[in-house]
């Protein structure tokens, strides 16, 4: 697990953009401690990247949020997908 600091160094992704990724349900954190801090696993890692991906097309936030919560979205697919663009 990582926290929102760890990753925010690991990505460029600020702290701030991190919460907010939070705040609006894009990105919840994979685990909170009873002293409030977040914390993300490989798992939540790869959706960030899917993220990252989308906000490179200049997608807005919110038309992420809907395709990630598609029901027909497979991430690994758009992963693959992703690989191969690039």
């Amino acid at each position: 697990m990582r926290t929102v600091k760890q990753v925010s160094d690991l990505t460029g992704i600020s702290v701030r953009m991190l919460h907010y990724y939070d705040e609006i349900g894009l990105l919840k954190p994979s685990a909170v401690t009873e002293s409030g801090y977040r914390l993300y696993d490989n798992e939540a890692l790869v959706t960030l990247q899917q993220i990252l991906f989308f906000k490179e097309l200049d997608i807005p936030l919110k038309e992420v949020k809907r395709i990630m919560d598609s029901p027909k979205f497979n991430k690994m697919q758009a992963l693959e997908k992703q690989k191969n663009y690039l």
